[in-house]
């Protein structure tokens, strides 16, 4: 009879390593994406620290919060941009580019294509040309991988005119995914780009459409996505009314578990398994 109290140690942490594998469903040591919906007030601006040290920045909120936006971005660990992407030329989104492009090197730059003809969007694109970095407007089929994540752009697909908003419509809608793990990034996207698009894929974390407002995001796209999450960005007390009570009311009754930049940056992490979430409040 075998003496069990010489078994030893080294397997002892094999098997027990290989039993939190399977029983989290995550592989032992793996790396992590870490997401961040940060908090710019009335605004949008997302931040993917990738598994390799790449980092993506998805819009740059609006321009009088670009000194804070940069500083957040920095206090992350950020000491490069590798993938900018402007989803569309409204200033919640890109009126923070000018200041980002002058405090982080750049590798390229992903851009809607919808020219809106703004002083901002006209500073933006000077600060890039000046800079020489690599510009590119990507439309619905072009995929690119950095590292162990990939990025699908799933919209525009086509130009669409005379909407309520044709910035807003026209704009740049992507799914990043780790492992099982994917993160649908929409701007401001509202009905009729959506229509375009559809079916949407489903996703595990949904960053809502257009600030929570009635026209980005409703049921019928809770349905389709079945997020697990939905993250919405917007200032307390702003002039939109942001979010709508519809969209509050649709959400609470998917079932979906929320989070509100208006409290403050939300922070995700995954192994491409499982999500896990650091935040001080979830909202009911």
């Amino acid at each position: 009879m075998k003496d069990r109290s010489k078994f030893p140690l080294q397997i002892f942490l094999v098997a027990l390593l290989l039993f939190c594998a399977v029983f989290t469903g995550a592989p032992a040591g793996a790396a992590q994406l870490r997401y961040y919906a940060v908090d710019v007030g009335q605004g949008d601006c997302s931040l993917f620290i990738l598994p390799n040290g790449q980092n993506i920045v998805i819009d740059a909120g609006p321009e009088k919060n670009a000194k804070q936006t940069v500083r957040y971005l920095k206090s992350c660990g950020v000491k490069k941009v590798d993938l900018l992407v402007a989803t569309h030329p409204h200033e919640d989104h890109i009126g923070g580019m000018k200041e980002l492009l002058s405090a982080f090197p750049v590798g390229k730059v992903w851009d809607s294509g919808y020219n809106h003809g703004s002083r901002v969007q006209r500073d933006f694109y000077r600060a890039v040309k000046e800079g020489k970095i690599a510009f590119g407007r990507p439309k619905r089929g072009f995929s690119e991988s950095f590292g162990d994540v990939r990025v699908d752009v799933l919209g525009p697909a086509k130009l669409l005119k005379n909407t309520d908003s044709d910035a807003n419509n026209n704009g740049l809608v992507l799914l990043v995914t780790y492992g099982d793990i994917s993160f649908l990034i929409t701007g401001d996207m509202e009905r009729e780009e959506r229509r375009t698009l559809e079916p949407l894929p489903q996703a595990v974390v949904l960053k809502a459409a257009h600030h929570g407002s009635r026209n980005g995001t409703d049921r019928k796209m809770l349905r389709d996505v079945s997020p697990e999450i939905i993250i919405l960005s917007y200032a307390r007390g702003n002039s939109y009314g942001h979010p709508h009570k519809e969209v509050v009311k649709a959400i609470r009754e998917a079932g979906v578990r929320r989070f509100d930049t208006a409290d403050g940056a939300v922070k995700l992490r995954t192994n491409g398994k499982s999500i896990t979430f650091e935040r001080k409040r979830v909202v009911k």
